[in-house]
């Protein structure tokens, strides 16, 4: 009995591999029955991962960018340059010459020093000669440009002292002499004045001749009235004073934006 019990065990044991091995064929044959198993493999293929190389190019601009952006200092807007200029100029000079200056102390910063005789470059950009009614002469410059570390750097500068006399409006003007042309165009009358009370004087002396005396303050009188009525008329016709500056003439010249320097 134990012995066919023993075969039986022995039977079941090596039937049962059998027995899965056709289990799993007819499931895998009625898979692909069904489906197309090329078709999943396709719809479940995974994409390409990233090349990682491209991270590093990535970072290296960044890093260059950032660098780049360091390595700018900022002059503020508002700053005063004390600068000399090195060739005379008049309100003669024509629009459009060009100039240069040299700075005469250096300029301290966070981070950077502006050395003493930087060279400043400019023009001419508005000129004329004395005018009638009084007007002075006029010169307009701009700074447009600073030389630092071999390379010009565009800038944007006007001057407010010119040998130490307070500009206004970037305008460096010759003296307005309206006013004062009026008081010189009265001399006349005022000469005519003291002349008549002149000849008053010596008719007082002649005894025959006091009568005219009247006469000769009364015309004396009248000049001096009249030059002084037309007196403003007469002013319109003089000039106001030139200008000149002679080479080596001190400027302050004002930042009207912030200078960016690499």
């Amino acid at each position: 009995m134990k012995v066919f019990l023993s075969v039986i065990l022995i039977f079941n044991l090596l039937c049962l591999p059998v027995l899965a091995l056709d289990l799993d064929a007819s499931v895998d044959d009625e898979i692909r029955k069904n489906y197309n198993p090329e078709k999943i493999e396709e719809d479940f293929v995974l994409p390409s991962l990233p090349r990682i190389i491209n991270e590093p190019q990535l970072q290296s601009k960044q890093a260059i960018s950032k660098t780049s952006k360091e390595t700018y200092t900022i002059i503020k807007k508002s700053t005063k340059i004390n600068v000399k200029l090195l060739s005379g100029i008049s309100d003669r000079t024509r629009k459009g010459t060009q100039l240069t200056f040299i700075s005469k102390y250096p300029i301290s910063t966070t981070g950077y020093t502006i050395p003493m005789g930087t060279v400043f470059q400019g023009e001419i950009i508005q000129s004329h000669k004395p005018q009638l009614s009084g007007n002075g002469g006029l010169i307009v410059i701009s700074i447009n440009s600073v030389i630092l570390n071999n390379e010009v750097h565009p800038l944007n500068a006007y001057v407010t002292e010119a040998n130490f006399k307070k500009i206004f409006f970037n305008n460096i003007k010759g003296r307005r002499k309206y006013i004062n042309s009026m008081f010189t165009s009265m001399k006349p009358g005022v000469h005519c004045f003291k002349h008549m009370w002149a000849v008053g004087d010596n008719l007082a002396g002649d005894g025959s001749s006091i009568i005219l005396i009247p006469f000769a303050l009364a015309l004396g009188v009248t000049a001096v009235a009249g030059n002084i009525f037309i007196s403003p008329v007469l002013a319109l016709f003089y000039k106001g004073d030139s200008v000149y500056l002679r080479d080596g003439s001190n400027f302050e010249i004002k930042l009207a934006q912030d200078l960016f320097i690499r």
